[in-house]
């Protein structure tokens, strides 16, 4: 009999399960991230501290055989914030699948948000186009689609040699010539790694970085302190002028197994104050790229944001990829009012 409760094992156990079914049902076609553990760490139990209440287990016995997990977030809808979770995704382990695991998740999922008023879960995709047959008949679900995505190769050899597709490799052979890397020669005065006395300045950066977002996510302060700086995960360099921190750019990296394995890095957010220039904007960027060189990483990526300049990133050497990434709203009741056309701010995982 399978029974859903709050998971009960710590970070080791959540990586050591994800990454063994994800690789084992998917991990010789499609490029999977690595969760390892201290990044489940970082998501999902900051030391044991962070709250469990959307993290879901089902258990055959005492035996793990099925995952959902949420992280609490605070949300935008409209021009209100709201009390929701995200990134919730569905894992089972495929001796088990078929029996109707993930609906079991799904629904307790809706349960806890309906018993704690919570109103939004959402959940971002580059993959398939509709959500899976559970979440449909659980939840009330919709997709905002044609966020952009955008990338930066360090290493287009490596790229090529990790990709799965014949014409991914063809276009990061043929790009190796064009690459720019002028960011190496970026001037890095006044900038320097972030510090926790920096949090309230930072704070103020990026509620006014969101001001015109309609729907995704946003930050409490102990959010954000954590989304900029938790053990070794996040990076993040801040900006400062005469005394004060006027940008920020924060950001992980992930392992990714293709043909091979190759460490990439995920921007998270990026934020200035109105009187940076344009030329200090691209400076701190650009410092930031010079770390990623120098830790190994072969390519980085970032989701568009709300106050992003497309110019910014063009001028630093980073390409526009095709709009498939996709917003998925899951709604616990059917009345909740979804902004037509939003302005949309998520993360990049």
């Amino acid at each position: 009999m399978i029974e859903v409760r709050t998971f009960e094992g710590d970070a080791s156990e959540a990586s050591w399960f994800l990454n063994r079914v994800w690789q084992a049902t998917y991990g010789k076609t499609a490029p999977l991230p690595v969760w390892d553990k201290r990044l489940c760490d970082w998501r999902l139990f900051r030391n044991g501290q962070a709250p469990r209440d959307y993290l879901l287990a089902a258990y055959a016995g005492r035996q793990l055989v099925g995952t959902l997990f949420a992280e609490p977030a605070r949300l935008r809808l409209g021009r209100v914030e709201v009390d929701g979770s995200y990134g919730p995704r569905a894992t089972v382990t495929n001796s088990h699948r078929g029996q109707g695991i993930g609906a079991k998740l799904a629904q307790e999922l809706l349960r806890r948000h309906q018993d704690r008023a919570a109103q939004l879960a959402l959940g971002f995709t580059t993959a398939a186009p509709r959500p899976q047959g559970f979440w449909r008949r659980a939840w009330n679900t919709r997709l905002f689609g044609g966020l952009a995505l955008w990338m930066y190769a360090f290493d287009a050899r490596a790229l090529s040699r990790w990709s799965f597709t014949d014409s991914e490799r063809r276009l990061f052979s043929l790009a190796r010539p064009f690459l720019r890397h002028r960011f190496r020669d970026a001037d890095r005065e006044g900038i320097r790694l972030y510090q926790p006395t920096d949090l309230g300045r930072c704070m103020t950066l990026v509620h006014d970085m969101l001001r015109p977002v309609t729907l995704g996510y946003t930050y409490t302060a102990e959010q954000l302190a954590a989304q900029l700086q938790y053990r070794d995960v996040p990076r993040t360099f801040v900006l400062e002028q005469d005394g004060e921190v006027r940008g920020l750019v924060s950001s992980h990296s992930l392992l990714m197994t293709g043909m091979g394995e190759l460490t990439t890095e995920v921007v998270d957010l990026m934020a200035f104050d109105a009187s940076v220039s344009d030329e200090d904007r691209q400076r701190l960027l650009q410092v930031a790229m010079q770390d990623m060189e120098h830790r190994g990483v072969a390519c980085a990526g970032m989701l568009r944001g709300p106050a992003l300049s497309g110019c910014l990133l063009l001028r630093s050497g980073w390409v526009p990829l095709p709009r498939r990434a996709r917003l998925a709203c899951l709604m616990p009741t059917c009345d909740l009012d979804l902004p037509a056309a939003p302005c949309v701010f998520t993360h990049l995982r």
